[in-house]
């Protein structure tokens, strides 16, 4: 399998894992609403409060969009190659971590591919490719170009200000 494939399926599972998430919040929903809301109560018992019910919906809806909206952003990011993928995706893989099984199913798979050097395939070529419209044939001779010298600026002392 290529790399460029593992990246695709990193992002498909990511999304798997919202569309799972999304299942499950909206079986919740419906739960919710029909042990509050339409399940008639004993009489003389007073009814929960709608306010309450919406409050907790309203809750655990954040709580679950909380977890997948950094895996459905790492998986775009993924699908379209963007160049702070990597970081999406380790971000998305740590809050997929915490939902089994498709969240930590997503979380090794993609946590492999980003600690490989699989990805690099992909996005050092795309790097590549972004440096060659620049007019540059290369990411070394990018690198080249450029004026800051990391070696002699990080080991020269601070100047004294007293």
């Amino acid at each position: 399998m290529t790399s460029d494939q593992h990246n695709r399926y990193v992002a498909y599972s990511f999304l798997a894992y919202a569309g799972f998430q999304a299942f499950w919040l909206l079986i919740m929903i419906l739960w919710f609403y029909v042990i509050f809301g339409v399940l008639p109560d004993r009489p003389g018992n007073p009814g929960f409060p709608p306010q309450m019910i919406v409050l907790m919906i309203g809750f655990m809806s954040v709580f679950f969009i909380f977890l997948t909206l950094p895996a459905v952003i790492g998986g775009w990011a993924m699908l379209k190659q963007k160049p702070w993928a990597r970081v999406a995706g380790i971000v998305g893989a740590v809050f997929c971590a915490m939902s089994a099984p498709v969240g930590t199913a997503a979380c090794v798979y993609s946590l492999w591919f980003w600690t490989s050097e699989k990805w690099k395939e992909v996005y050092e070529g795309a790097a590549t490719k972004d440096h060659s419209m620049l007019g540059l044939s290369s990411a070394e001779e990018f690198r080249s170009t450029d004026t800051f010298d990391s070696a002699k600026d990080w080991t020269r002392e601070p100047p004294d200000w007293r």
